[in-house]
């Protein structure tokens, strides 16, 4: 399973102050993220990340930090979701040398049990 990620992250407006070069400069020193590219024109982020040092959340962390307002339609809301939930249990399966995130022996010992 490849570690590097790729998302586009739909922002709703971009920081008052600076321009492209600033945003993306910002962004570079955000750990784990590998390569940015943005376009105001389709309010569009491209990330690139290594998953093993950050999340798409923390991506949207930096974003927000430095002025951006992410896109809260109803389908960007689920799609964000989503992400964090399935990076979420990537990272863990990492921690756990790629033992699944439900160890379905294991929840039928606990069902037994309760």
């Amino acid at each position: 399973m490849s570690t590097i990620k790729h998302h586009h992250i739909r922002f709703r407006n971009a920081p008052a102050a600076g321009g492209v070069n600033d945003w993306t400069a910002s962004l570079r020193t955000c750990k784990g993220i590998t390569n940015i590219s943005i376009d105001t024109e389709k309010n569009d982020l491209f990330a690139e990340y290594d998953l093993k040092i950050c999340k798409e959340e923390d991506v949207e962390r930096c974003m927000l930090d430095i002025g951006f307002v992410l896109e809260d339609s109803v389908m960007e809301r689920i799609k964000r979701g989503w992400i964090h939930f399935t990076e979420e249990n990537e990272q863990s399966e990492f921690k756990h040398k790629g033992a699944s995130c439900c160890d379905i022996s294991e929840i039928e010992e606990k069902r037994k049990r309760d």
